[in-house]
C-alpha cells in the first residue's frame, strides 16, 4: 500500500433521516456503509443487489426467447415478439 493509498477515518454529521437513508441504501447494494461511501466519492453509482427471483426471471426470459426465435422459421410473424423479448432482456441486464 503506497503512502496514496493510506486510509483516513472520517467523521461525518448527519441527520436521523441522512443516516437511515445511508444504512439503507447501503444494504440494498450488499455493501457496508464504508464501501458505498467510497464507491459514491470514485463517481460509481452503486446498485442495488437484485434477489434471487431477478435472476430466475431473467434465465425464464432467456428460456422463452429461445423457444420463440425457433418459431420464426414456421411463424415469421414471431419475429417481431422476438425482438422486444430481446429488448427487455437487454433493459432488464443494464438494471441489474
Amino acid at each position: 500500500m503506497s503512502a496514496n493509498d493510506e486510509k483516513v477515518r472520517l467523521k461525518i454529521r448527519l441527520t436521523e433521516k441522512e443516516k437511515a437513508k445511508l444504512e439503507h441504501d447501503a444494504a440494498l447494494c450488499g455493501l457496508t456503509q464504508a464501501k458505498y461511501l467510497r464507491q459514491i466519492c470514485l463517481g460509481k453509482r452503486p446498485w442495488p443487489k437484485q434477489p434471487p427471483e431477478f435472476w430466475e426471471l431473467l434465465d425464464a426470459l432467456y428460456e422463452i426467447h429461445d423457444k420463440l426465435e425457433r418459431l420464426t422459421a414456421y411463424y415469421p410473424e414471431a419475429a417481431e415478439e422476438c425482438s422486444r423479448l430481446e429488448q427487455l432482456v437487454l433493459f432488464l441486464q443494464g438494471v441489474a
